[in-house]
C-alpha cells in the first residue's frame, strides 16, 4: 500500500525531473507539509529519499535544495548514458528477436504521432521509453537497472534543450535509423550512431 511519504516522494521527483522545481531552489519542509496536507514526518522521509537518489543536496542552514547540475555533471551523465546504452546495443545486435523489432518500430510510430500534435511532454516520455526498450533487448537486467537509476539525471539534462515539432520528428528519424542498424545486426555502426544521437544536443532539423 502506498504511504503518504511515497506519494510525496513521487510527486516531488516528477516535479524535479520535469523542471517544474528549478535547479538550486530550496524545498521547505513546512511549506511542503501544508501543500500536501501532511505532517512533516512523511515530508522529511520523502526528502531523505530524494537526497539519497542525488536529486537533492544540503544547502546553507541545512536546507534541502534541488540539485543544480554543473557542466561537468551534465557531461558525466552523458558519458555514463552513452557507455551503458552502447554496451547494451552491442548485445542487442546478437540477441534481438522479431517481436523486439516490431515493438520498437511501433514505439517510433507513436513518437511521430505525438510530435505532429506538438505534445512535448508525451514525446519525451516516449523517447525515454524507446531508449529503455532498446537497451532491454540486450537482456542484461543489471544494466537496465543502472539505466533506470540514471534516468532522472538524463531527464534533468534534457530540461533546457529546446524541443519543437521539427526537433521531435528528426529524433524519430534517428530512432528509425538506429533500428535499421539493429536489424542488420551491425553493432559497430549502431554504437557509433547511438553515441552521436546521445551526445548531440543541438536542435535537429529534417
Amino acid at each position: 500500500m502506498r504511504t503518504k511519504a511515497d506519494h510525496i516522494h513521487h510527486a516531488l521527483r516528477e516535479d524535479i525531473v520535469a523542471g517544474r522545481r528549478e535547479q538550486g531552489s530550496v524545498l521547505d519542509e513546512v511549506e511542503l507539509a501544508a501543500a500536501f496536507g501532511a505532517s512533516r514526518t512523511p515530508v522529511r522521509e520523502a526528502l531523505r529519499r530524494l537526497q539519497s537518489e542525488g536529486l537533492l543536496t544540503v544547502g546553507s542552514r541545512r536546507r534541502m535544495c534541488v540539485v543544480d547540475l554543473s557542466e561537468s555533471h551534465r557531461h558525466e551523465v552523458t558519458l555514463l548514458r552513452e557507455s551503458l546504452e552502447t554496451t547494451a546495443a552491442t548485445q542487442a545486435c546478437a540477441r534481438w528477436e522479431p517481436d523486439d523489432l516490431d515493438g520498437l518500430r511501433v514505439a517510433v510510430l507513436r513518437q511521430r504521432r505525438v510530435a505532429r500534435d506538438g505534445d512535448v511532454t508525451a514525446f519525451l516520455g516516449l523517447d525515454e521509453t524507446f531508449h529503455r526498450e532498446l537497451a532491454a533487448v540486450a537482456r542484461m537486467p543489471t544494466l537496465s537497472l543502472l539505466l533506470d537509476q540514471l534516468g532522472a539525471f538524463v531527464r534533468l539534462v534534457r530540461v533546457a534543450i529546446p524541443t519543437d515539432d521539427a526537433h521531435m520528428l528528426a529524433l524519430a528519424d534517428e530512432h528509425d535509423d538506429l533500428l535499421d542498424r539493429l536489424e542488420r545486426r551491425d553493432a559497430p555502426a549502431l554504437c557509433a550512431a547511438l553515441g552521436r544521437h546521445i551526445r548531440t544536443t543541438a536542435p535537429r532539423r529534417r
